[in-house]
């Protein structure tokens, strides 16, 4: 509260204090004679001197004084101002309710939630408004709704919409529910009664303004306490999985909002369910780190890192990416063993499929003669070579199987490769039926060579700068033919001979793909095997085909309450998107990417109709909500962008005007009945 005056330069009839004074200090004839001896003259004179030097009847001074004081001080015109005082709800006849329903407005407090404290203490209020009073309703959270079309007096509408809201998951935009109020007031004064916990470094800030265009147009935003108790809160900032020990380690940053120290129990889950628990302690309104160690095997795709906090339950998830981890087992069907490991039908592959061991390289190819496709096991393997295999009869229906479940098959032929074994027994999964073996050149002679693909799309990503010229070295004396054919949606050739015979063709089944290699893997066709483009050719095969537990699925971080952006895949049918609980969500293309909005945590699957996961999106909570304490508050920003919003003025002139009367006539009083001047 501060004193103000409005004429200051008054105060100089302060100065007429002085006739009083010098009123009070004169002579003054004595009403009453006595008679005295000449003997007592001196005695008297002297007495009568000191008598003169005081001040005679101090109590009529004092108030004739104070009486001219309160004059000069009536005519500065002082006032009071008293800050901090919140106006009468409902004085303007006009109100908005403005309701924060976003995540933190969910947290603990006192036995039930904060948002049922705000819409406790919003229902009370509306009922309590003065007859004839219009109000509003707007909820906030990522954005605002009025949940009134406009200004009611029909309370019992408003009461019911209060009661049938419910929190959400999103941010705070406390910016759109002021523009939203400002809207329903139509410009008018009015008081907008906010209902919100502020919580947010941000939150009150990011809201100035639309809170300045609301003060400006004679509206005051009146907020009303929502919290009981000190705000409390634990979450898990991040989650990153790296490098580190055994499989790799995942790194958590938890973030404790509260005024003690705490210890809380987390666990890490991968996405193949395995879930490693752990202890962390956490400093008062402070962070700590935690890693986790991976298993040397695990299952790529969205994992998820908790920690157990009763404060605020819906935030105590964060959902993270995770790659395969540790070797994915590829099964080799080798059709021609040969005399030694360097003659075999399969040397070569093995060593572009794990050319430094497979722990290093994720793959670990399982090498077995075509009486060993009886292990094929779709739980372990997920991808077959088949090379050179020329015995497939009773097992083409389980390699079928294998597909159409999300296997995956490279056949590469030979002179073991039968036509019309394979034609009858993987019918289903050529791209169309094998003719017969065709020479394109004579042994003695170097072959013909591939045309240099002009894509570097897919399985040829790896080679998108000038890694593509290395397919001209290839060549080949003689390939496997097929029928006629055309490039579908579910057939694509992905390389090609000179002279237009297929090298590389791709087809989709179910949801598994299969690619054939017309030629064979070792020298007795081609020379791809020691040429610089076969181990990042056959790497990239692996790559695109899921065995490395995704392939190529592309890994995308969104937060709810806005849209996810998944670049799509370079070809192939558009894929579909699923969220969390398997549901399938509506998208819109946008460019070279599917968009589509985020409400919910947790891991949104991107994936072709019954075929792979192209994929991954990992959605969080905003961290923003997670963070429950109020750095800034509404009324304060308030006062910063008008100092007289919350500001009560007394006139104090009326006031000292009466008190010089009452002086003056207390004054007047006292000296006639005491007889003085």
């Amino acid at each position: 509260m501060s004193l103000s005056l409005l004429a200051p330069g008054a105060l100089a009839l302060g100065l007429l204090v002085a006739l009083p004074l010098l009123a009070h200090l004169s002579w003054q004839r004595p009403r009453d004679r006595v008679a005295f001896g000449a003997m007592l003259l001196m005695e008297r004179v002297v007495k009568r001197i000191q008598r003169h030097r005081r001040v005679k009847d101090p109590l009529i001074f004092a108030l004739r004084a104070l009486a001219l004081l309160a004059l000069a001080l009536a005519a500065a015109a002082p006032q009071w101002v008293r800050a901090g005082v919140l106006p009468d709800v409902g004085g303007s006849g006009r109100v908005v309710v403005l309701l924060d329903r976003s995540l933190s407005m969910k947290m603990a407090d006192g036995g039930a939630s904060v948002f049922a404290h705000a819409v406790a203490k919003a229902t009370a209020q509306v009922q309590a408004l003065p007859a004839g009073t219009r109000v509003g309703l707007v909820a906030v959270d990522g954005q605002a709704v009025a949940l009134t079309p406009s200004l009611t007096e029909d309370r019992a509408t408003v009461v019911a919409a209060l009661g049938a809201l419910v929190p959400g998951s999103a941010s705070t935009d406390l910016g759109a529910g002021f523009r939203e109020a400002r809207r329903l007031l139509a410009g008018d004064p009015g008081e907008v009664l906010l209902y919100s916990d502020e919580a947010g470094a941000n939150t009150v800030s990011a809201a100035r303004p639309e809170l300045q265009r609301l003060l400006a147009a004679g509206a005051a935003v009146l907020p009303q306490p929502v919290r009981e108790g000190a705000p409390n809160n634990v979450v898990i900032r991040a989650a990153i999985y790296g490098d580190g020990l055994e499989g790799g380690q995942v790194t958590l940053q938890i973030a404790h909002f509260g005024p003690e120290p705490t210890e809380v129990a987390c666990e890490v889950v991968l996405p193949d369910g395995q879930a490693v628990p752990i202890f962390v302690a956490l400093p008062a309104d402070g962070e700590a780190t935690a890693q986790v160690t991976v298993p040397r095997e695990a299952e790529g795709g969205v994992g998820q890192a908790r920690c157990e906090d009763a404060a605020l339950p819906d935030d105590d998830t964060r959902y993270f990416h995770l790659p395969h981890v540790g070797a994915s087992r590829v099964l080799v069907v080798d059709g021609d063993p040969g005399d030694s490991p360097a003659r075999s039908e399969v040397y070569f592959l093995e060593k572009a499929l794990a050319p430094w061991g497979g722990g290093q390289t994720g793959v670990t190819a399982d090498v077995v003669p075509p009486s060993g496709l009886a292990k094929l096991d779709k739980t372990k393997h997920r991808l077959v070579f088949l090379a050179n295999v020329g015995d497939l009869r009773g097992v083409g229906g389980r390699l079928v199987d294998f597909v159409r479940g999300g296997g995956s098959v490279v056949l590469s032929m030979g002179s073991n490769v039968a036509p019309r074994v394979y034609n009858d027994e993987l019918s289903a999964l050529l791209p169309a039926p094998l003719r017969g073996v065709r020479s394109l050149a004579a042994r003695e002679e170097a072959g013909v060579p591939l045309q240099t693909p002009t894509s570097a799309q897919g399985l040829l990503a790896p080679f998108a700068a000038s890694g593509r010229a290395g397919f001209g070295r290839v060549r080949a004396q003689r390939v496997m033919t097929l029928d006629p054919y055309a490039d579908t949606d579910e057939v694509r050739t992905w390389l090609r001979f000179e002279g237009g015979a297929p090298a590389l063709v791709e087809k989709q089944v179910g949801r598994g793909r299969v690619l054939l290699w017309t030629s064979s893997f070792d020298f007795d066709w081609t020379n791809l095997p020691v040429q610089a483009v076969f181990m990042p050719l056959i790497q990239a095969v692996v790559a695109e085909l899921g065995a490395d537990g995704g392939g190529r699925a592309e890994r995308v971080d969104a937060e709810v309450g806005g849209f996810a952006v998944v670049p799509l895949p370079g070809s192939g049918p558009e894929p579909e998107v699923f969220d969390p609980a398997g549901r399938l969500v509506s998208t819109t293309r946008q460019g070279g990417a599917l968009r589509f909005p985020v409400d919910q945590a947790g891991a949104y699957r991107v994936a072709i109709t019954d075929g792979p996961v192209t994929g991954w999106v990992a959605a969080n909570l905003p961290f923003a909500e997670s963070d429950v304490r109020a750095p800034e508050s509404i009324e304060r920003a308030e006062v910063d962008l008008d100092p007289g919003v919350f500001t009560e003025q007394v006139e104090l002139g009326g006031w000292l005007l009466g008190l010089a009367l009452a002086c003056f006539a207390l004054s007047a009083w006292l000296a006639r009945a005491g007889g003085s001047a």
